[in-house]
């Protein structure tokens, strides 16, 4: 009736996919948010049931690769053809390790809110207490594991339940990814339908057994909760046609309040690109295993001579044999031995962990050969794979950004409408999320920069944000202005200020001694006003 198509990449196909799968409809939010409530239900009805085998691919996809992170992993399934009792199946688990790293490199420290064009930070840093009250760091963690692994991950945001108000007038709850789907518009733009969670629930129906006893037997059944713009709806097949029950209930945001995030936009999860090197990995290492029992265990070889069933059974258990010739040709006995190449299996070893390495932007976890003691710090760092990891951070972070925004735009909206919240003007236009990748390693080289930079007489707060040392660098040079006043223009200057003498040093040296060591002592006191 409203023509809807299901969109995979061009055409339907439901084998073997990379990503998760995307469901589109041909219709606007504006063309269904228009339809009257019998009309709009029999649109989202068409497209949840038509969407049901897409969704439980994604469904069963996400299980899988999430059971592939935990550790049940494809070696579980090797089937050896000789000597299957030596049939070793370990699990190195990178895949964990990878997603680890990815996730604490890039959100180990909180997403900090900063604000364009303004000299009022009052908002700003009452959003950042909310956040932060609301333990946002943890649940943006446990989200991105979900994009790692998965391909995507799902939030919800509304106002705190009533009982149940704290610090924040909002409240964030993560969503389970294997229930959870958003629909978007396959018109220009791709704009966002709704979304549901879909929780398969059992119901119990009496059936007659083959002895005539009465029994119960389980019908499964699925609850979609719908999350439009401006109300929630709950359909549900538990009667075997799909239909709403109970009223739809408003949402005053006029707001999406599941928010979708990803890394890119086919929704690849990291498990998927690194998944046949994991499997190698574990293959080889199991090999390697069967190979050392196999020797330890290895099979026998008498020549000439005649060996029953107890003389086997005798070495067993005593570990010696005693064997006569025959034919007057001498006896012998050998062992069958056939072992891996130690130096060659060590090589592929290193081959796969370099590749590893290098396709998913993980640093490598010692200092190896090719970085010497001589080397400088961002050497040291280029060598150990840091380098190539913050350049793939930085695409993650665009994306991941970008759905923050979206999530941002709920919480700004529900907290101007909360009276006394301390936000009432900020819009997300005015904010930026600012992830802060910890690089310690380099804080030497950037406090020179930094000094540099002040000496060339470059504005405070383009220095500080070009050097990218602290969280927020408007609030910083908010902070250094309130502490230093005047002063800090003349410092800015450095040798080129009419306060320095013919050897480049300050007349109140005392004064920038105190105010560079100030500038990074109160670093961490600094960010934290920030948030």
């Amino acid at each position: 009736m409203y023509n809807l198509k299901w969109i995979v990449g061009g055409r339907v196909k439901l084998e073997k996919t990379y990503g998760r799968i995307t469901l589109l409809a041909n219709i606007t939010e504006k063309e269904l948010l228009s339809l009257g409530q019998k009309k709009q239900d029999e649109a989202i009805i068409e497209i949840l049931e038509n969407s049901k085998p897409l969704h439980d691919k994604n469904r069963q996809d996400s299980e899988y690769l999430k059971s592939f992170y935990y550790g049940d992993q494809d070696i579980k399934n090797k089937i050896k053809q000789t000597r299957p009792e030596i049939n070793n199946k370990t699990v190195e688990n990178w895949a964990y390790a990878c997603v680890d790293f990815k996730k604490t490199f890039l959100l180990g420290k909180p997403i900090q809110y900063v604000q364009f064009n303004s000299s009022d930070s009052a908002e700003i840093s009452t959003l950042n207490k909310f956040v932060r009250y609301e333990n946002k760091k943890a649940k943006d963690m446990d989200l991105f594991e979900d994009v790692l692994v998965c391909g995507r991950g799902f939030r919800y945001i509304n106002k705190d339940k009533v009982g149940s108000e704290d610090e924040a007038p909002f409240e964030i709850i993560n969503c389970p990814v294997e229930d959870t789907e958003v629909v978007y518009s396959s018109r220009l733009g791709n704009e966002q339908l709704f979304a549901f969670i879909d929780t398969p629930m059992y119901d119990y129906q009496p059936s007659m057994g083959d002895n005539g006893v009465e029994t119960y037997r389980p019908v499964l059944y699925d609850v979609y909760q719908v999350y439009l713009r401006n109300k929630v709806v709950t359909y549900s097949n538990k009667g075997g046609e799909l239909q709403r029950i109970g009223k739809p209930q408003p949402l005053i945001w006029n707001e999406h309040i599941i928010i979708e995030s990803y890394i890119n936009r086919k929704r690849i999860s990291l498990i998927e690109l690194g998944k046949d090197l994991f499997n190698d990995i574990n293959y080889l290492e199991s090999l390697d295993k069967d190979d050392m029992e196999q020797f330890v265990n290895a099979i026998m070889v008498f020549t000439n001579a005649e060996v029953s069933k107890e003389d086997l059974d005798d070495i067993k258990e005593m570990g010696a044999v005693c064997i006569s010739s025959t034919d007057q040709k001498k006896a012998s006995v050998d062992l069958l031995q056939g072992r891996l190449n130690a130096q060659d299996t060590q090589t592929y070893y290193n081959r796969l962990l370099t590749s590893l390495h290098q396709i998913l932007a993980i640093p490598i976890a010692s200092d190896s050969g090719t970085v010497t003691s001589g080397d400088t710090g961002k050497a040291k760092l280029t060598g150990q794979g840091f380098t190539s990891a913050g350049i793939r951070a930085e695409g993650d972070e665009c994306m991941f950004g970008m759905c923050d925004l979206k999530a941002l735009k709920v919480i700004l909206a529900i907290c101007r409408n909360t009276p006394n919240s301390g936000i009432t003007t900020l819009k997300v236009s005015e904010v930026e999320p600012k992830f802060q990748r910890d690089m310690s390693d380099n804080i030497l080289v950037k406090t020179q920069a930094l000094q540099n930079l002040y000496s060339c007489d470059i504005p405070r707060e383009i220095a500080n944000s070009i050097v990218n040392l602290f969280g927020d660098s408007a609030k910083v040079s908010q902070e250094q202005q309130k502490l230093f006043g005047d002063q800090v223009s003349q410092l800015d200057k450095g040798s080129n200020s009419s306060d320095f003498g013919t050897n480049g040093e300050t007349t109140n040296a005392e004064d920038m001694a105190n105010f560079q060591n100030n500038q990074i002592t109160n670093k961490s006191e600094l960010d934290n006003q920030g948030q």
